[in-house]
């Protein structure tokens, strides 16, 4: 979705919980509150382009700060990644295999901004070009793993451990995928995740977060491009709709809707700005607490959610899990 956020309020359930009700001392996502409310009445805290972290060796243009483990540590609750096809060079920098993808590596080239391209090329060589030999693993990059990458199973594997040791807690992943879902599916099987992953409903009333994590489910798996089998890697815009992107100033943020139906039954509020390059600046004044709170009860009362996802970047220089808190405690200020 830690420093001015506020730490973990929104916080794990700790070793004890086991969801349900709320009764008898459990509690869901830190609040046994939270355990009587559906999932789309409930509101959590995101991240953008969680996996690119200044904090670790290897990333440009990071969106975050810190890594997917602190994050979830101080509170976050929905992490949106990417994955695409790489191959690590002899450098150890991880190349784009866009053929892997099916993707025409010139169209893609083309978009990216002039000056991720400069640097990318100047890392690796001209891209899409001479290719290391190698067999293409899955990682999360954004566009380009030439300026940065991890392993998706070596993340998959944190968010595994993290609900390992936090068993009253439900996380929503929502994938922009540009590889097929079979290895996507593979990589949440192998690191254990397949078996708490959620199948919802993709019209009407959704489970309570007691009902989910009561039963095992712990995590909710969206993809943006090719969801629907197996049954938990559920097609993100039946299920979700979601702000526009491109905002480049505060009043250009919007509360319309830009992908997903209008009977989706989830809320996702994209609160970033600019598109290219995440300035820290400008996404922490977008997430001061008042302009926050505003924007998502505004995005909420107008489109009729009770909760939604939001996600920023650079989220320990925002209120975003404070916020979260606030709006699930039923403070509205």
């Amino acid at each position: 979705m830690a420093g001015c956020g506020g730490g973990a309020i929104t916080g794990s359930a700790g070793a004890g919980g086991r969801g349900g009700d709320g009764a008898g001392g459990q509690d869901c996502n830190g609040s046994a509150a939270l355990c009587a409310k559906r999932l789309d009445q409930v509101v959590f805290p995101g991240t953008h382009n969680s996996f690119a972290a200044a904090d670790e060796p290897g990333w440009y243009f990071a969106s975050q700060r810190h890594g997917i483990g602190r994050q979830l540590d101080d509170g976050i609750r929905a992490l949106l990644i990417d994955v695409h096809y790489g191959v690590t060079a002899p450098n150890g920098v991880v190349r784009t295999d866009f053929a892997a993808e099916g993707a025409d590596a010139n169209k893609v080239v083309a978009a990216v901004p002039p000056r991720a391209r400069r640097l990318a090329e100047r890392l690796a060589g001209p891209l899409g070009a001479g290719m290391p030999a190698g067999k293409p693993r899955p990682y999360l990059c954004h566009t380009l793993c030439e300026l940065g990458a991890e392993p998706l199973g070596q993340e998959l594997d944190v968010i595994a451990d993290f609900l390992d040791s936090h068993p009253g807690t439900f996380l929503i992943v929502i994938v922009e995928d540009y590889v097929p879902p079979a290895s996507i599916a593979a990589a949440f099987r192998a690191a254990g995740l397949a078996q708490v992953a959620a199948r919802l409903p993709r019209r009407g009333a959704q489970p309570t977060l007691g009902a989910l994590l009561g039963r095992g489910k712990r995590l909710a798996v969206f993809s943006e491009k090719a969801g629907g089998e197996p049954s938990w890697y559920m097609p993100a815009f039946d299920h979700i709709q979601v702000t526009p992107l491109g905002a480049n100033r505060p009043d250009q943020l919007s509360c319309a809707r830009f992908r997903g139906q209008p009977d989706s039954p989830l809320l996702l509020v994209n609160h970033w700005i600019p598109p290219f390059p995440p300035s820290p600046r400008l996404n922490r004044l977008i997430g001061k607490a008042p302009f926050l709170r505003h924007r998502l009860r505004t995005c909420m009362r107008d489109r009729g959610f009770e909760g939604a996802i939001v996600a920023v970047d650079f989220y320990e220089r925002t209120a975003v899990v404070r916020v979260a808190h606030e709006f699930n405690r039923g403070q509205w200020p």
